[in-house]
């Protein structure tokens, strides 16, 4: 009691096993993983520029990364991934109250934990993590205007159309579940587009979308290439691409049907609970229809489907599970899916504690995240101060070996990716002539160096070249190898040292 005579209100177990979780994923991987992965690396110099858009993809995810970066440094990006899936669940927790009442409401989130994409793919924080929480925001405000108050609907609308906006400014593919939404939006209300709530949600996510529309059109459409080849088949068109897709996206949820099963949750006692049928019809569409609309488009194209872009397509799994089962008979067996769920959390990080720990010295060769990026960008730097009187603020090169060097100096330097402008439109040939840059490589990757038009075919005395090659010593090469980066310095005039 307090001294107020008010009873303390005391976190329940569950609550600090996932605060226990969350911090275990945010710290860990920091601290025993000498990189970050290459999503993350790429994301964070894409963010650096504070563009509108990226030839890959749209800028809020970069945008998280490099405040995430640079407020927290290498904790950053793992929190933002942790933060991602705890905005997902508080969604998904309000949808399940909804559709199945509070006793079940607070195991359909926290089942979430037991499909594979809200837990080894939050390592790396990208555009598919990124989407999870506007598409679990999406579909309960979606609900909350087909099933809730009336009088509430504008705030719902309003809510939309900026989890709309968010989502397609995180990947375009949000349109998939937009789609669905909207056609169980018509299908229960043939006349809602006569009302001024879907215009007011258009209005709002157009305003979002406005600038990054209109980046857009001044390059180009650059992602929408980027994505016609990521999905392109080749010559050989793979017609069965969607059942491969949906074969992974049962895969993902293994965990989750091995402790259903164990607790006792048998597919032969699933009936419908307490779920009326209009909201069954909207639950399934909405649980389903997307991954089964992307999976018949890859098949009837023969386009090439990759499983990671279903991560955030299941946030009602969990839900749908549990409408099947009563509420009293689930209450029974609460105390042991919260057990297996433990279980299940607890070996996933201690596998992931292994994984990026200690699994190194079974590969032949190191992953990304053994590169030693610190003793990377500490080396550019030095090399860089001994030819230049001015911090090195541009670094060429692909976004892997450019980006771990601009990353790991101080202050972080901008991407000039794979030396190409239109990849980093911001970089300029003007401003390369007043900054210079660096130019980094893998030895081994290019016949020689890589084409770098932009810089060595500038105006004679535009800058002092000079070149080399780094030994750096790499503790996570078995072979007891280093890493060799070759390096090809352009200094300009105002920044050479005598």
């Amino acid at each position: 009691m307090t001294a107020a005579g008010r009873p303390i209100r005391r976190w329940p177990l569950w609550a600090w096993a996932l605060a226990a979780y969350v911090l275990a994923w945010t710290l860990l991987p920091a601290l025993l993983a000498p990189s970050l992965q290459l999503d993350v690396v790429e994301g964070i110099a894409w963010g650096q520029a504070w563009q509108w858009g990226y030839y890959k993809h749209p800028p809020l995810p970069a945008w998280l990364l490099f405040a995430a970066f640079q407020l927290l440094g290498r904790f950053g990006p793992y929190l933002l991934g942790q933060l991602a899936v705890l905005l997902t669940l508080f969604y998904v927790h309000r949808l399940a109250r909804a559709l199945l009442g509070p006793e079940r409401a607070a195991l359909a989130a926290l089942l979430l934990y037991a499909v594979y994409y809200y837990t080894w793919p939050t390592l790396e924080f990208n555009h598919n993590v990124a989407q999870l929480p506007a598409w679990a925001a999406l579909a309960w405000h979606a609900h909350q205007l087909m099933f809730g108050a009336p009088e509430r609907a504008r705030r719902h609308w309003l809510w939309l159309g900026v989890w709309a906006g968010l989502g397609l400014l995180a990947k375009y593919s949000t349109a998939v579940l937009l789609l669905c939404l909207a056609a169980g939006l018509l299908w229960h209300e043939p006349r809602a587009l006569r009302r001024p709530g879907p215009w007011l949600a258009l209005t709002v996510a157009g305003l979002i979308l406005a600038p990054h529309a209109l980046w857009l059109v001044q390059h180009g459409g650059l992602p929408f290439e980027y994505f016609a080849a990521r999905a392109d088949g080749g010559p050989h068109r793979d017609h069965a691409s969607g059942l491969e897709f949906l074969l992974m996206q049962l895969l993902a949820h293994v965990p989750l049907l091995v402790i259903a099963l164990a607790c006792g949750l048998l597919p032969w006692r699933w009936r419908w609970q307490q779920v009326e049928p209009a909201q069954r019809r909207w639950l399934l569409g909405v649980a389903l229809a997307p991954a089964l609309l992307v999976a018949a488009g890859g098949s009837l194209l023969g386009a090439r489907l990759h499983p990671m872009w279903g991560t955030p397509m299941w946030n009602l799994s969990a839900v749908l599970l549990l409408a099947g089962f009563a509420p009293e008979w689930l209450a029974r067996k609460r105390v042991a899916l919260g057990r297996a769920l433990a279980l299940w959390l607890a070996a996933i990080t201690l596998a992931m504690v292994w994984y990026l720990g200690w699994s190194w010295q079974g590969r032949a060769q190191p992953a990304r995240m053994d590169w030693p990026a610190q003793a990377l960008g500490d080396q550019a730097q030095r090399q860089w101060q001994q030819l230049a009187s001015c911090p090195l603020r541009v670094v060429a090169g692909s976004i892997w070996e450019a980006g771990l060097v601009a990353e790991g100096v101080r202050p972080m330097a901008a991407v000039l990716v794979d030396v190409n402008p239109v990849y980093s439109p911001s970089i300029t040939p003007e401003r390369l002539r007043r900054e210079g840059a660096l130019l980094v490589w893998h030895v081994g990757d290019y016949d020689g160096a890589p084409a770098a038009p932009v810089l060595d075919q500038a105006p004679p005395g535009s800058w002092r070249v000079s070149q080399g090659e780094w030994q750096i010593p790499w503790p996570r090469h078995v072979g007891g190898a280093s890493l060799h980066i070759a390096w090809r310095a352009y200094v300009p005039p105002a920044c050479q040292r005598p």
